[in-house]
């Protein structure tokens, strides 16, 4: 995967990570590249800043340290040397290349009556690995699963990194193809893909499988997907990314009044941190979301805790 990756970046940057262990290589999940700084790896094995044939968990003043040209070189291979090309992408500051990897920028930022616009220095680059773990959500299902042709509304919560958008990418094409235990016969279904990350667009193409049944409506608000969905392509299931706004209540209801099923995510390190949310805590006490399952960030794509908002009861907790 990271030599998919790695023909973007710099020929500095490049040799760099190729000088290194394929374990570890295989492992990655984030490359960091910081202005002054080394090469930063996050990978499943642990943290690494790394140098030419060298590693260590610790910073390292013989470690090279990134440039400014490097930065600039690898920006220009990512947008194919047309930053116009990709200003759609890049003012929601991040870009997407082939194979569904996604880019994040900072940098000095632009703005244009309020709003940002882009930036006029891009100084460091995170570029996020993105990986297809077929059935990695197979213990999860279980608790979805209502019957042989309906789930429950779920909500998917977890922190950053803990595998959200991983396990709702699995989760679709489980519903959307059928599962066997528990049984399940497939059903249509509709991506709202607000990023392009769920089922990791690149130039309109998904770059992983999300099931035979499956529309995805990439780059697209979630408001306007719902309605278009519903209206247009009839699913019986809706799959979503991030709950937690202002106009998430009145999306929910419609959805559950059409008689769709939702299975969307949110931000959050336990049931409570839902609550401490305005807007999801309405959702939750108006029953619109039946189903809560909590990732654990010691162990992404892995369940913490199920919770079933119906008898409002815990009824798994994997540390108890």
């Amino acid at each position: 995967m990271i030599n998919k990756v790695s023909k973007y970046v710099n020929i500095n940057i490049r040799n760099i990570l190729l000088s290194q262990e394929e374990n570890i290589l295989n492992s990655v999940y984030e490359v960091r590249l910081r202005i002054n700084c080394p090469i930063f790896l996050k990978t499943s094995k642990g943290d690494y800043f790394i140098s030419n044939n060298k590693m260590s968990k610790t910073y390292d003043d013989d470690f090279y340290k990134i440039k400014k040209n490097d930065i600039v070189s690898t920006v220009a291979a990512l947008t194919s040397n047309s930053m116009h090309a990709y200003e759609k992408e890049i003012e929601k500051g991040y870009i997407t290349i082939e194979g569904g990897h996604r880019v994040g920028l900072g940098g000095d930022c632009l703005y244009e009556k309020n709003e940002f616009k882009g930036f006029k220095n891009i100084t460091s680059l995170n570029i996020r690995i993105a990986k297809d773990f077929a059935n990695c959500s197979n213990k999860i299902i279980k608790y979805i699963i209502k019957d042989s042709k309906s789930i429950y509304n779920t909500l998917i919560a977890g922190p950053p990194l803990s595998g959200k958008t991983t396990c709702i990418r699995d989760l679709a094409r489980i519903i959307s193809d059928g599962y066997n235990n528990p049984i399940f016969t497939g059903c249509d279904v509709t991506i709202i893909d607000e990023r392009g990350e769920i089922a990791a667009i690149h130039n309109g193409v998904p770059q992983v499988y999300v099931g035979s049944r499956t529309d995805v409506l990439s780059y697209c608000m979630k408001k306007e997907g719902f309605n278009i969905s519903i209206r247009s392509l009839a699913p019986r299931v809706i799959i979503s990314d991030e709950l937690g706004s202002l106009d998430d209540f009145s999306i929910m209801q419609y959805a559950l009044k059409s008689g769709v099923n939702v299975i969307t995510t949110a931000h959050a390190g336990s049931i409570g941190d839902l609550f401490k949310n305005i807007y999801i805590k309405n959702i939750l006490n108006y029953g619109f979301i039946e189903r809560v399952i909590v990732l654990d960030e010691k162990n992404p794509i892995s369940i913490k805790q199920v919770y079933d908002n119906i008898s409002a009861r815990v009824i798994y907790d994997a540390y108890s």
